[in-house]
């Protein structure tokens, strides 16, 4: 069977990772979430943690000032002193993500995968995203906090990957003609949802 890739965006607290997750188990497709910095840093020779740094989810946004956009890393250190700057981590990352998309089968998890692999032949791109009031509920379960904390780490959460994707996309990160599918995880669960996404992929791939 020739090779298929999912990648999937989703908003903080929309479920979108246990869906991947569901949808993995289901079609039996390896997962590439933090097991993509892992292969970015053995591929590039360095450390997993330069690239931890440079985690959508980890970092503060590219407007906020912690990481120059055309300036150097100087928290992200490698080797012998040097440093290096948020866009050759990023083609580093990507790379990485190509590599693998040729490589197998499999479900990427954010990252700017559905733009970094746009000229892939059967990449099949989809967005999460839910409720504010599911999401703060489910944020506020996960970090075992206040509805009010909760509300202000979703819009955070979302402010930081919309920087990060729309700094290297010509896409905008939640938009929906960005994306093969967009799905609400609010109107099937994440169970429903998961179900949903794997038939969807079954009818367009012909599988």
């Amino acid at each position: 069977m020739e090779k298929i890739v999912i990648t999937i965006g989703r908003q903080l607290g929309s479920g979108g990772k246990k869906i991947a997750e569901k949808v993995g188990e289901k079609m039996l497709l390896p997962i590439y979430d933090k097991k993509l910095l892992e292969a970015a840093a053995r591929e590039s020779g360095l450390d997993a943690s330069v690239f931890a740094g440079a985690d959508e989810k980890e970092s503060d946004s590219f407007l906020s000032g912690l990481f120059s956009i055309h300036g150097s890393l100087s928290n992200f250190l490698s080797g012998g002193g040097s440093c290096m700057e948020s866009d050759q981590l990023f083609q580093i990352q990507s790379e990485a993500i190509r590599n693998i998309a040729q490589r197998e089968s499999c479900i990427i998890i954010g990252r700017c995968a559905e733009y970094v692999l746009r000229d892939h032949p059967r990449m099949l791109s989809i967005f999460i995203t839910a409720d504010s009031n599911d999401r703060i509920r489910r944020i506020a379960r996960k970090e075992r906090t206040g509805e009010e904390e909760a509300r202000e780490l979703m819009e955070r959460g979302d402010k930081k990957r919309r920087s990060y994707h729309d700094y290297y996309a010509t896409t905008h990160w939640g938009e929906a003609s960005a994306y093969d599918l967009c799905i609400n995880s609010s109107l099937l669960g994440i169970e429903g949802t998961a179900d949903f996404i794997c038939n969807f992929i079954r009818t367009h791939f012909g599988l």
